[in-house]
C-alpha cells in the first residue's frame, strides 16, 4: 500500500512538473486598444501589410468596428458594418483576405439573422459592401483557394437540443446566397456535434496547411478536425486530428509552414502548440488576470505578424469552468517573438 501511494505521488509530481515545463514562454503586450475597441476579436494581414482587426464589441457600450493597426501600432477606423435593422450596426468577427485585395468578414447579427459580406476598398476607405451569403449565425472565416469557409457554432435547425456545430463552404464569386441551415445544405461541408454538457459551443476557430487541408475546432469537446481536400476541392477524409483537454476552449487556430498547430485556449488563457507529430504542448498559461502586462487574457484569435506571433485577447465571457471572471480595461493584443516559438 504504501508502494502504491509512492507511486501515485510520484506520477502526480511528473505530471504537476510536465505541466509546469511547457508553461514556459510569456507573452508580452503587443498594444492596448483604444476605448472604441473593447472587444477585440478575429486579425488577417491586409495587402498592404498592415494588421486588420475585427471588434464586435458585445460589451462596453461600443458599437462594432473593424480597425487597422501598423507595425508602429498606429490605430485607425477601417470599416463599420450594418446591422439587420435601420439604425443599428453589425458585430464583425472572423475575416480573410483574398488575394484580389476583398475583405470577407462574418457579420454576426444573432440567431440566423447573420452575413457573410465581401468588402471592397478605395484610397483605404470602403468602396463596396456585397452580400455573400445570408441566413447563417457566422463565427470563425477563413479564404482558401478560391472559397470562402465559415463556421457556425450551433445549427438549431438540425436539432433543438443536440449541439452541432457546422461549416459552410462559399465560392469567392457567390453573392446572395441564402442557407436553409438543413442537413442537404448544399454549401454545408461538414458538421459535428458537441457531447460535453457543460461547454456548450460546437465548431468555431478554423486554419489551413500549405497542402490545402482544413482544420477546424470543435470549442466543447476540444476536439480539432482535419478534412482533407483534393485539388478539385472535393473532402476525401474526415477525421480527428487532435484532442486537447476538455475545458481548453479551442477557438483561434493557426498553423505554420512546418505544419505546427498554435491554439488558443480561450477557457483557460493558454496557448497551446501542437507539431507535425500531433504531440501537444502549452507554450503560455495565466489565471485571471486583466492583461496589462500583456499576459493572456480570454485569448481569441493568432495572427503572423512583423515576426511575432499576435494573440487577441476577447475577455468578455465567463462561467463556470473558465479563468476569466470579467471584463475589464485595458483591451489588449499580446505576443509572442517568433524565434522564442523554435
Amino acid at each position: 500500500m504504501k508502494r502504491f501511494f509512492l507511486v501515485l505521488q510520484l506520477s502526480l509530481f511528473f505530471v504537476l512538473f510536465v505541466v509546469k515545463a511547457n508553461a514556459q514562454l510569456q507573452t508580452k503586450l503587443f498594444i492596448s486598444l483604444p476605448e472604441y475597441c473593447p472587444i477585440p476579436d478575429n486579425m488577417a494581414i491586409a495587402p498592404n501589410g498592415t494588421l486588420t482587426l475585427t471588434c464586435p464589441n458585445f460589451k462596453g457600450g461600443k458599437e462594432g468596428i473593424i480597425v487597422s493597426i501598423t507595425t508602429d501600432k498606429e490605430v485607425t477606423k477601417l470599416a463599420q458594418l450594418s446591422g439587420r435593422e435601420e439604425g443599428l450596426y453589425g458585430k464583425p468577427m472572423g475575416l480573410d483576405y483574398a488575394p484580389d485585395g476583398s475583405l470577407f468578414v462574418c457579420n454576426n447579427q444573432g440567431k440566423g439573422k447573420g452575413q457573410v459580406l465581401r468588402l471592397t476598398f478605395k484610397d483605404g476607405v470602403v468602396d463596396s459592401t456585397q452580400i455573400v451569403a445570408t441566413g447563417i449565425s457566422p463565427n470563425g472565416l477563413k479564404y482558401n483557394n478560391g472559397y470562402i469557409y465559415v463556421t457556425q457554432p450551433r445549427m438549431r435547425k438540425l436539432s433543438k437540443t443536440s449541439i452541432i456545430g457546422g461549416v459552410y463552404r462559399f465560392k469567392q464569386s457567390d453573392r446572395n446566397v441564402v442557407v436553409s441551415g438543413k442537413k442537404n445544405d448544399p454549401y454545408l461541408i461538414f458538421t459535428a456535434e458537441t457531447t460535453n454538457p457543460k461547454r456548450k459551443a460546437g465548431l468555431d476557430g478554423l486554419t489551413f496547411d500549405k497542402a490545402g487541408n482544413l482544420y477546424v475546432g470543435e470549442f466543447g469537446d476540444a476536439t480539432i478536425y482535419k478534412l482533407t481536400i483534393d485539388k478539385k476541392a472535393k473532402i476525401i477524409k474526415e477525421e480527428v486530428y487532435v484532442q486537447l483537454a476538455l475545458n481548453t476552449g479551442v477557438d483561434g487556430m493557426l498553423m505554420d509552414q512546418n505544419n505546427n498547430l498554435y491554439v488558443v485556449g480561450f477557457s483557460l488563457n493558454q496557448l497551446v502548440k501542437v507539431d507535425s507529430k500531433r504531440n501537444i504542448k502549452i507554450l503560455a498559461e495565466y489565471s485571471d488576470n486583466d492583461g496589462s502586462n500583456g499576459e493572456l487574457d480570454q485569448p481569441v484569435d493568432l495572427c503572423f505578424f512583423d515576426d511575432k506571433l499576435l494573440i487577441s485577447n476577447f475577455d468578455s465571457m465567463s462561467a463556470p469552468g473558465m479563468v476569466n471572471t470579467s471584463h475589464s480595461k485595458p483591451f489588449t493584443i499580446s505576443y509572442i517573438d517568433l524565434k522564442d516559438l523554435d
